[in-house]
């Protein structure tokens, strides 16, 4: 006999939430914000088709968290047959309303997430299968800036004011780095061993830190901003705000956008990026001067998809263009 089994159950702590409520334990098992507002949106999509046998694009979706629960254990009784069938009958609809294949996609997967949380914890007896997401648009801008107008970027921040050496730090972590805003704002001082010239970031999709190395340039910029950052204790975030309103708060992915707006904007030849076209512009720097090594691109990019690398190369060098001129010499 175990001691869970003689123990008296007012020992046990209860649970958080009753495990047939599925929706919140989705909501709480989901580690990112940005994931849990994704899975709260695409959830309250389905619950009001499910109740109005409609979509319509653009308009707001108002329900109560009551609604969207009592839908939820309505829909976790029906039958696998049934309860694909209602899935694929939202997909067309979304379809037929416009939507963006991505958009689509978002919103089946939330769905797909619930009831495979749901099938896991034994609150229904099926799983959505049987309906497939539909293949978005393999094409988009990756080429970003070029070289050139990265560097007239870099010399813009005032390196003797305190701000200029943050947005220099951040800025040369973006292009050096090809890092995402969100790993930029995410960043803790401990998270950077100066003598080791390296820095440890959370990736996106990740759970655990990894560890990259910076250039010494991006090295230098770091040193020379932590030297004027404020109470630099190791747990204290990297960047910060310096406005009046929030100055000392972790500095925010929006800020990251408008720091890089406002400097792209300078410069008259080129043309208003964000952080993420600086991340392309980087990854196809790398693509040009390696004479499109995708391997290389993909250590820097650290995407696990060689495919999306190869989109990279394929926007770099305008195999198309290349193609459709060649078979006008022949004809």
């Amino acid at each position: 006999m175990t001691l869970l089994t003689i123990a008296s159950q007012s020992l046990i702590t209860p649970l958080y939430q009753p495990l047939e409520d599925i929706y919140s334990g989705l909501i709480a098992s989901c580690h990112k914000k940005t994931t849990q507002t994704t899975y709260k949106q695409g959830i309250k999509h389905f619950c009001n088709y499910l109740l109005t046998g409609e979509v319509k694009k653009g308009i707001k979706v108002n329900l109560s968290e009551y609604q969207i629960k009592s839908v939820i254990s309505d829909y976790l009784k029906l039958t696998a047959k049934t309860a694909n069938a209602y899935l694929g009958a939202y997909r067309n609809a979304m379809i037929e309303a416009g939507y963006t294949p991505n958009s689509i996609n978002v919103k089946i997967a939330s769905v797909k997430a619930l009831i495979k949380y749901a099938f896991d914890y034994e609150q229904c007896s099926f799983l959505l299968d049987k309906v497939k997401t539909i293949t978005p648009e393999v094409y988009r801008d990756t080429k970003g800036t070029s070289p050139e107008n990265i560097k007239a970027i870099l010399a813009l921040p005032d390196l003797t004011s305190v701000k200029g050496k943050r947005d220099y730090a951040i800025l040369r972590l973006l292009w050096d780095c090809a890092l995402r805003r969100g790993e930029v704002a995410s960043l803790s001082i401990e998270d950077f061993n100066s003598k080791e010239g390296t820095l440890r970031i959370k990736g996106k999709g990740k759970l655990s830190k990894e560890t990259i190395y910076l250039s010494p340039k991006t090295i230098e910029a770091l040193n020379n901003w932590l030297s004027v950052r404020y109470q630099p204790l190791p747990h204290y975030p990297l960047f910060i705000s310096l406005d009046n309103a929030t100055n000392g708060h972790r500095l925010s992915t929006k800020s990251i956008y408008r720091i890089v707006k406002k400097y792209s904007s300078e410069i008259p030849e080129g043309k208003i990026l964000s952080p993420h076209q600086v991340r392309h512009s980087s990854i196809t720097a790398v693509l040009d001067a390696s004479n499109g090594n995708v391997r290389l691109a993909q250590k820097l990019s650290r995407h696990k998809n060689l495919d999306v690398l190869t989109r990279y190369d394929d926007n770099r060098v305008a195999l198309q263009r290349e193609a459709v001129n060649l078979l006008s010499t022949l004809a």
